[in-house]
């Protein structure tokens, strides 16, 4: 076991200023932490010197444990300084491959949102099994400013990667696994971030979320060759593939044609004008928060399931795994969709209010002081266990 007990409530979390002031969920997030009385410091970006100094003065006159959560792999690092040689951190991770190293390593406490970074670690799945993304990334598939960057970048990350994962095996060999560090901390949902109102259906299909999923490989449990590839491919696939037949015979909607990012009210309007919902968690198989937002918005999925997490996730997702699919093949897929979508809708309502309970962050809290009290983690979250199992 770690070396600290902790308590969620009674620790300082560092949290990103931006993220919570823009992103709905991570808000919530905020605010119930606040409600049960943790205390949050938030940190005004990689630059935020002035806070930096704040957050060392204040951690100077105390041994409070400390929870880094909701940060950018930039804002993670500025706090080393800090952090150095103090300790007596934690670290909430989200796309946990985009950490730096060294926190990882020294964190009393790694909180995995996605249950693939416990699997990754104990041995049990790479960062991606199976179909692998392309050698190249095409930034057109969703342009922005990362993502050009990244597609330049791209075939410098695969001349590297050679040296740089041999390099990873070294620093792996640094890091005991030891499973009582890793807790399932699963994103929360909130029920007023997720009404649910009746909406005139306009589409069959619509993608109201991102299809290009790059990032820079810190962690060396996860290969460097990953760095800029779109992990998102087969979400990318599934919608170009669903796009082929609109109007022939199917309504579909594509958000990339919005050229913007959509307000949250008008996302959530979409979500619910709609028979089906594309999502995946990549091809790196991540417990993304739409999957929750989908199902509680009572809008079934189309895509493809998770190995670990949402055993709830089958009966409101209709399995396409578009990797090892054609056009042709995927068009009568997308007829039974439809003829099954009464069920399917009204599986997403029953489950609503029970994945409202389940996924309530007072609960999530919960869950996860258990498992650092050393407990199991409750039902209804995973398939399996893998910290149950011995390793090897």
């Amino acid at each position: 076991m770690p070396s600290r007990p902790i308590s969620l409530t009674q620790s300082l979390w560092v949290r990103g200023a931006a993220i919570d002031r823009t992103q709905r969920n991570s808000r919530s997030e905020a605010d119930c932490l606040r409600a049960r009385g943790a205390q949050i410091f938030p940190l005004n970006g990689s630059r935020d010197a002035e806070g930096l100094e704040r957050l060392r003065q204040l951690l100077f006159k105390n041994d409070v444990h400390v929870i880094l959560a909701r940060l950018t792999p930039k804002e993670v690092a500025s706090t080393y300084p800090v952090l150095r040689e103090r300790k007596n951190f934690s670290i909430v991770v989200d796309d946990w491959w985009s950490i730096p190293h060294w926190f990882m390593r020294e964190a009393d406490y790694i909180m995995f949102r996605n249950y693939n970074g416990l699997a990754v670690r104990m041995g049990a799945a790479a960062l991606v099994d199976g179909a692998q993304p392309p050698w190249l990334l095409n930034p057109l598939a969703q342009v922005s400013q990362f993502s050009l960057i990244g597609a330049a970048l791209r075939p410098a990350a695969l001349l590297l990667s050679p040296l740089v994962n041999l390099a990873n095996a070294i620093r792996k060999s640094g890091e005991p696994i030891r499973p009582a560090r890793y807790l399932y901390f699963p994103f929360p949902i909130n029920e007023a971030d997720v009404p649910l109102a009746d909406e005139k259906i306009e589409y069959d299909f619509a993608n109201t979320g991102g299809v290009c999923g790059i990032w820079l490989m810190r962690d060396p449990f996860a290969p460097f060759h990953h760095t800029f590839a779109n992990l998102y491919h087969d979400r990318l696939k599934l919608t170009d593939t669903i796009a082929r037949f609109a109007g022939d015979p199917f309504s579909f909607y594509d958000c990339r044609v919005e050229k913007r990012l959509l307000p949250y009210a008008e996302y959530a309007k979409k979500n619910r004008q709609s028979r089906y919902l594309i999502t995946t968690g990549g091809l790196q198989n991540t417990s993304v928060p739409k999957y929750l937002e989908y199902a509680c918005a009572g809008t079934p999925m189309i895509g493809r399931g998770l190995p670990f997490e949402y055993p709830w996730l089958d009966d409101c997702l209709f399995p396409v795994d578009i990797m090892n699919l054609t056009p042709a093949q995927t068009k009568p897929l997308l007829h039974q969709a439809l003829e099954k979508y009464p069920q399917m809708r009204q599986n997403c309502l029953n489950w609503r209010d029970r994945l409202l309970k389940l996924y309530d962050l007072n609960v999530i809290l919960d869950v996860t002081q258990e498992q650092a009290d050393g407990k199991p983690i409750r039902p209804g979250y995973l398939k399996a266990d893998l910290k149950s199992r011995p390793i090897g």
